[in-house]
């Protein structure tokens, strides 16, 4: 083997070059770093390089960045992994012009981290001039609105090894930017240009709730304009407030909770024995509906009003509502997510009213059951034309009959021939399972494990992965990030050698982002499997269930269902918005119990599942850059990764039937000390900036259930999204 390259740079504790095999360019290089004989960071030589092409070197795809820490003039040299030879040292590295460096702004790094209160803060340096202070302005259209210094001292910086620490910069809007309109502002550095993470929204008030009611009251009847713009600032005030301090209230006051949306409960007049019926309802446009009543279901007199007013608006051709139940002889809440095509394959979580536009059911035929024919509908209708009313409209007084149960599933059967197979999991309630068949040419999986010693629990994870695995198909990637015990290096070495996976070297500082990233470029899989050191297998066939979901297109992203070592529910997917943020579902109930109406017994659709056990094309993630590493270092990076994924189309499926047990946050910690917190704030500014937008608008979490606290445990107060009555 003869290999090429050039060893360019090391800057921002990153070494830059390119190399490539001469005889076999196409080939990837995997390099290995050492300091002191033993390996401390590695990397494939696979990034684009188009400038070294043109030059006549490589194929576009042999650049490389490797990060590591390194001191000053600290000697280091560069393998080829695989024949070990050597192929760069310190020495190749060309003296630098520190002068010129200090004058280049390209090389000026910083990020623009959140706004806090009337503030923007961030931060920014000059690696080549740590003492001078960066020069940062904020723009508003164009024109300067603020300038300082980015000269503050901030710990999380020291931690991560930028310069001084004294780089900080907090930015002050102007009193008249204060005004309660949104305005966009780039922050910039020097001569450098926007800094990443540029621009934001800013929108700031001068005064607080009360004070804009007392102007509101005040206002003159007939003074609209005034009227409408303190409301709009009460509002844009309360908006903000409701994010950040949501409100509930328990099941137990539904009664009085549902009276104060909709006032008193009024049956529509019903055959006591709850038959299925349909009846036809004319829209003002002349359109044709059949409201379809399910065996067991009393609708609410104003059901068919208010789903065929939804529909006329929305252009929809399905519109289905909220139901409730009788529990203990109360009535108790089945508030439905919007269109969850995974939990209703699994699930007939529509069951009760739903509104049809005639010409889509008369498409079903005839079948045994009017709810099979709605199913047809549902299942041959453009999700884009199925439409949640997040309103409870009816009563449903019994569980679904076997007969209809069977009905569903065989249509399922029918819809899904060749590519899945379903199993009725719980006839009473109609719970089914949807066994998606493998590809012809099943994938590889690629299984990345970080970890730091811990080695009772590391060798506990692969030792259940290894040893009830069905799937042969699969290699195991172990991060290794710093271990320094004996023994784990003892037992890491010789798995190695024994072929049992391979060991990747991450000598940095814990970044779970940045380490699985640099895996993820290793990994010869077609699927990425992210699974946490502190797991243990339970459900053998786990990799066929993931790569039967992965096989559908719109799936993006599969998540498991994962428990405590005491039985109790730890993950059963996740809930953007608590508090701002995202919160697990179900941690409150047993791996046994239904949760709220099954969900914890049956695949479906979420927002975002956890990367303790996380399964992901990799083309999908390459494309979307992996896990973002710089503003979600450690926490919510999966989140992020999810909602980047639905952003491009994707759904993401949590399912109980991928089950581990998982010891939290055992092996990395909490975040107790100053430099932890500081960070952990930093991940929750940025996450609460950067997915504000959805905060209030999970669309797998109704806006009538609870965002403080555990999911599922509550009552919004108010619903997040008016009732009309």
């Amino acid at each position: 083997m003869r290999v090429i390259g050039y060893l360019e740079t090391y800057t921002d504790n990153v070494l830059v070059g390119w190399a490539y095999n001469s005889a076999e360019p196409g080939r990837r290089l995997l390099l290995s770093v050492e300091v002191q004989g033993q390996p401390v960071a590695a990397g494939v030589a696979n990034l684009d390089r188009q400038d070294v092409a043109q030059g006549g070197h490589g194929d576009g795809r042999c650049g490389f960045r490797i990060p590591l820490h390194l001191e000053v003039g600290q000697p280091f040299l560069v393998r080829e992994a695989s024949s070990g030879s050597i192929l760069f040292t310190q020495d190749d590295l060309p003296a630098p012009d520190e002068t010129a460096l200090a004058n280049d702004a390209s090389l000026i790094r910083g990020n623009v981290d959140t706004v806090l209160g009337t503030n923007i803060k961030g931060w920014c340096w000059h690696p080549h001039a740590p003492d001078r202070a960066v020069r940062v302005r904020a723009l508003v259209d164009g024109q300067e609105v603020s300038a300082t210094d980015a000269d503050e001292r901030r710990g999380d910086l020291i931690n991560a090894g930028i310069g001084n620490g004294n780089h900080a910069f907090s930015l002050p809007m102007p009193f008249w930017m204060l005004d309660g309109v949104t305005r966009e502002v780039t922050v910039v550095a020097g001569d450098y240009g926007p800094l990443p993470g540029s621009p934001v929204s800013f929108v700031g008030l001068t005064e607080g709730a009360r004070p804009l009611l007392s102007r509101l009251l005040a206002i003159p009847e007939g003074d609209e304009t005034s009227r409408q713009g303190v409301g709009l600032l009460l509002d844009c005030y309360l908006r903000h407030v409701e994010t950040l301090l949501p409100r509930s209230v328990g099941f137990a006051y539904y009664a009085d909770w549902y009276r104060a949306q909709a006032g008193e409960v009024s049956l529509a007049d019903w055959p006591a024995d709850l038959p299925e019926r349909a009846l036809r309802l004319k829209a003002p446009d002349g359109g044709s509906y059949l409201l379809c009543v399910d065996e067991g279901a009393i609708p609410f007199a104003n059901a068919a009003q208010r789903l065929l007013s939804l529909a006329v608006e929305t252009g929809a051709d399905i519109v289905y509502a909220d139901m409730q139940v009788t529990r203990d002889g109360k009535p108790f809440p089945w508030f439905r997510p919007t269109w969850s095509p995974d939990l209703a394959l699994a699930q007939d979580y529509i069951r009760g009213v739903t509104l049809i536009r005639e010409e889509v059911l008369a498409r079903q035929g005839q079948r045994r059951t009017l709810a099979g024919m709605r199913y047809g509908a549902m299942l041959s209708t453009d999700s884009a034309r199925i439409v949640r009313l997040p309103e409870v409209l009816g009563s449903l007084e019994r569980p679904p009959a076997e007969a209809v149960s069977n009905d569903i599933a065989q249509l399922i059967a029918a819809c899904l021939s060749g590519r899945a197979e379903v199993e009725i999991i719980n006839p009473r309630q109609g719970l089914r399972r949807i066994r998606w068949r493998l590809p012809a040419n099943p994938p590889r999986i690629s299984l990345i494990i970080p970890t730091r010693d811990r080695l009772e629990l590391l060798r506990t994870a692969v030792d259940s992965i290894r040893q009830r695995t069905q799937y042969p198909n699969y290699e195991i990637l172990i991060i290794d990030n710093q271990s320094e015990q004996s023994e784990t290096l003892a037992w890491l070495e010789a798995g190695k050698q024994q072929g049992h996976f391979r060991v990747l070297p991450y000598d940095a500082p814990f970044n779970y982002a940045d380490m699985n990233n640099l895996a993820a470029a290793q990994a010869d899989g077609d699927i990425l499997g992210f699974i946490n050191n502190d797991v243990e297998l339970i459900t053998p066939d786990w990799l066929e269930t993931a790569i039967g979901l992965l096989s559908r297109p719109e799936v993006g992203a599969v998540g498991a269902r994962l428990r405590f070592g005491n039985g109790m529910l730890q993950h059963g997917g996740v809930i953007v918005g608590t508090g701002g943020l995202a919160e697990n579902a179900f941690q409150h109930v047993g791996v046994a119990d239904e949760g709220y109406f099954y969900r914890t017994q049956v695949a479906g659709n979420y927002s975002a599942v956890t990367a303790a056990c996380l399964f992901i094309r990799q083309a999908d993630f390459q494309a979307l850059g992996g896990f973002d590493a710089d503003n979600l270092p450690v926490a919510f990076n999966d989140v992020d990764l999810c909602l980047r994924l639905r952003e491009r189309g994707h759904n993401i499926v949590w399912t109980p039937h991928i089950d581990l047990y998982h010891y939290e946050s055992v092996s990395r910690g909490r975040d107790d000390t100053p430099d932890k917190r500081a960070r952990a704030m930093k991940e929750e500014l940025y996450m609460r900036r950067r997915w504000s937008h959805v905060a209030l608008a999970d669309p797998y979490y109704s806006p009538n259930l609870n965002l403080d606290g555990v999911p599922f445990t509550g009552l919004a107060l108010p619903p997040r999204q008016a009732w009309g009555r």
